[in-house]
């Protein structure tokens, strides 16, 4: 029984990770939007990439280090800058400029998982806690469950996104990317106001 709350604890955790609003899924769309379904799918395999090596630094952490509130505080201004900056990127980008190549649609969304400090924060303060007192099985089964629930989750939403966007005139294609640009500068500014809460500012 006990697996089995794991395995389920941890799909609901990614799926509920994939369809929150955020920095992700905004690139998520965004990237879809500017190529295909593979820029998309590349973008929702990201967190595989980065939450494994923060799980393992979270764990270290939760041990080691004590000033753990400056370190959120530089993750998450550094996050917000970059998020300022694709947010202007998009809302002045030209038509003929909308585009994307799968190599950068990929780092992207490992830059971003990187940079944002609400993917440290649930690692350091659920995923990590939550698997510490666990064995090797059922840690794995969690952990596993939830890169399926996010990852399975983002491209799903890929999938729709990309169905949806033939039917886009390229005036409102224009448009959509211009609004996600503007949610982009938002979570920048909520992150770079979040970080001086953890800075003490």
């Amino acid at each position: 029984m006990g697996i089995i709350e794991d395995i389920s604890f941890g799909l609901f955790l990614g799926i509920a990770a994939a369809i929150s609003p955020g920095a992700l899924l905004a690139l998520l769309i965004s990237e879809t939007l500017r190529g295909n379904i593979k820029n998309g799918i590349l973008v929702s395999v990201s967190p595989i990439v980065t939450d494994l090596p923060i799980l393992f630094v979270s764990i270290y952490i939760l041990k080691k280090i004590e000033n753990f509130t400056s370190l959120v505080g530089i993750i998450s201004a550094t996050g917000g800058v970059l998020l300022f900056y694709l947010g202007i990127k998009n809302i002045f980008a030209k038509h003929s400029e909308i585009s994307t190549d799968m190599h950068g649609s990929f780092v992207k969304g490992v830059v971003i998982n990187i940079l944002n400090p609400y993917t440290y924060l649930f690692w350091f303060f659920i995923g990590a806690p939550y698997i510490s007192d666990k064995g090797f099985v059922n840690s794995a089964a969690f952990v596993i469950s939830f890169f399926i629930g996010i990852t399975g989750s983002m491209i799903l939403i890929a999938f729709f996104v990309e169905k949806i966007k033939r039917f886009i005139e390229s005036r409102y294609y224009d448009y959509l990317l211009k609004f996600i640009g503007f949610l982009f500068i938002i979570f920048g500014v909520l992150l770079i106001k979040n970080s001086m809460k953890y800075l003490g500012l």
